[in-house]
């Protein structure tokens, strides 16, 4: 049975109990950066099974991600109460054609997109903290919530690429 949206939702957060989401958020591309050190590129578009995603499937789904990402914050800091979307993740591998993209540019454009989002963050007032946007699946949701959300996710791909390249 497939996972519903208020299980994903916890089991992320769950992730991120007693850590600090920003010290996670750097932390992951130099994660990933020593994971990628060590694979090859054959290595890193292996899939384990049949519909899961490769490592290089998952650096395009975080570098997609963390575009996604930088709208909401945005769209948050600008307009508070603004309308956040979700998205089908599948479809937009299927559609983004993740099998195809390579890992390092991807990573990439993770690292330059999560480092452009760092600052943005580390830039806000505790009140703009508090801002919320409205997530279509999920509800009201803070900038603080958002960020809290993005480390545990990144724990969770952390946690497969690990698994994926052996590590």
């Amino acid at each position: 049975m497939p996972e519903t949206t208020r299980q994903y939702k916890q089991r992320v957060l769950n992730y991120t109990d007693g850590l600090e989401p920003l010290a996670v958020q750097a932390a992951t591309p130099k994660k990933i950066a020593r994971l990628l050190a060590q694979a090859s590129p054959a290595r890193l578009k292996r899939s384990p099974a049949p519909g899961k995603w490769s490592a290089a499937e998952i650096l395009a789904h975080l570098a997609d991600c963390e575009v996604c990402f930088a709208w909401r914050y945005r769209s948050i800091l600008g307009q508070p109460g603004a309308p956040l979307l979700g998205f089908d993740q599948d479809a937009w591998a299927q559609r983004m054609r993740y099998s195809k993209r390579a890992a390092k540019p991807s990573f990439e454009a993770f690292q330059a997109l999560r480092s452009f989002n760092l600052a943005l963050l580390k830039s806000l007032t505790p009140a703009e903290w508090k801002l919320e946007g409205l997530h279509s699946e999920r509800g009201p949701e803070s900038v603080a919530a958002t960020a809290r959300m993005i480390a545990g996710h990144d724990i969770n791909h952390l946690r497969q690429l690990e698994a994926l390249l052996k590590v």
